[in-house]
């Protein structure tokens, strides 16, 4: 779920959204791409995470 609430953080305009998703429903490269955004900030926070545990 956390995800796929990414993608409304980042555009959290639900009529922007719409407009936009027939540009990418369809782009793998924009899919993947989104994906690798959060998954990249999912990473960071793990490790920031683990670092202040020590």
């Amino acid at each position: 779920k956390l995800s796929r609430m990414g993608v409304k953080y980042t555009q959290p305009s639900g009529e922007v959204r719409d407009r936009l998703r027939a540009d990418y429903a369809d782009n793998a490269d924009s899919l993947t791409a989104a994906s690798q955004v959060i998954a990249i900030n999912f990473q960071t926070i793990a490790a920031a995470n683990g670092y202040w545990r020590g």
